[in-house]
């Protein structure tokens, strides 16, 4: 009996999640989810074709069983795509609007008004690999392994960062870092944050770094276009750099931010870490990861990324900053 209900409200929530309708110019209707509108183009979800972009200039009609924040100009307006005898209208608190549609810049959907009913997953594979040979051979590879897991209270995101050169059959780098992050929401916004990090690279004598933490965060943005969310933690750091083994405290600060644009075709991202150590010493350790990524497919993208790691006081005979710029292709699962 219980699975049975579960099943049935499955089904139900399936149709609820998939009930917003495109009227085509042609008087076709599309059945199925309003993603976002930005770069004049719907991005719509579908049961049977799964996500398709369309055109705003080849829809006549738009309606939706959600509200949407709608940009036209510099005006913001909140409401539900509805078609009257008039026309196409925006459903707001102060009445029906009348709206064009090719005037719309975007339209978003927040996240954080609505529970899903089922567990969300996702993994992605950015790869970046080099090989010269001729004067010098230098063989270089660059791997980064996304793994998020959420449901309505909680999310876990697992990021792997595996940077390797070599040059004439020397090594000139060899880092690993591997962070792992998590958030129980106690409210729309607000969320206790958990992390723990292991860092190593052998080139600067660092064979372990392990920072483990706790605190609060706050997701400021959190839309169908863009996500902006920060927290703070009260951190453990462990370090073992060139045989000194040492425990520090520390405050960690961390911030993650994505934007889409043109159709969700562009990704522009950005997530950094900042340790600032507690002791006497009162070392700071930054890393940051940055770029772009453009869309081929739901599946396929290609990718530009600069990681960056900081830290104020490195091992002897070794600089401060070390930069990774890496061009390479992304496989999303």
């Amino acid at each position: 009996m219980l699975r049975m209900f579960c099943i049935v409200a499955a089904l139900g929530h399936s149709s609820l999640a998939l009930a917003d309708t495109l009227i085509m110019q042609n008087g076709d209707r599309i059945t199925g989810r309003l993603d976002s509108i930005s770069g004049g183009k719907a991005v719509f979800e579908t049961p049977y074709a799964g996500r398709i972009l369309v055109s705003l200039e080849q829809i006549d009609a738009l309606v939706t069983d959600d509200a949407y924040t709608v940009r036209i100009g510099d005006q913001r307006l909140d409401g539900t795509f509805t078609q009257e005898s008039e026309g196409q209208k925006l459903s707001t608190r102060a009445g029906s609007e009348p709206l064009a549609l090719s005037e719309i810049l975007s339209a978003t959907q927040s996240r954080i008004q609505f529970t899903p009913f089922s567990l969300d997953w996702g993994v992605r594979l950015d790869l970046a690999l080099s090989l010269a040979d001729g004067n010098s051979s230098t063989e270089a590879s660059n791997v980064l392994l996304e793994a998020d897991f959420q449901d309505d209270l909680n999310a876990h995101l697992l990021t792997v960062l595996l940077a390797r050169e070599e040059g004439e059959g020397l090594l000139t780098k060899d880092q690993l870092d591997v962070d792992y992050g998590y958030r129980r929401y106690i409210s729309e916004r607000w969320y206790g944050a958990a992390n723990a990090e292991y860092f190593q690279d052998t080139l600067k004598e660092i064979d372990q770094r392990i920072t483990l933490g706790a605190g609060m965060g706050i997701q400021i943005i959190d839309n169908t276009l863009e996500n902006l969310a920060t927290d703070l933690s009260l951190s453990a750091v462990q370090e073992d750099i060139g045989g000194d083994d040492s425990v520090k405290p520390a405050l960690r600060w961390g911030l993650d931010y994505q934007r889409l644009l043109f159709a969700t075709t562009v990704e522009l991202f950005h997530r950094q870490s900042l340790l600032q150590l507690l002791s006497d010493e009162k070392g700071q350790v930054f890393s940051s990861s940055t770029g772009i990524r453009y869309a081929f497919s739901e599946r396929i993208d290609t990718n530009f990324r600069i990681d960056l790691a900081y830290e104020s006081d490195p091992p002897p005979g070794n600089e401060k900053t070390d930069t990774t710029y890496s061009l390479g292709v992304g496989l999303k699962f």
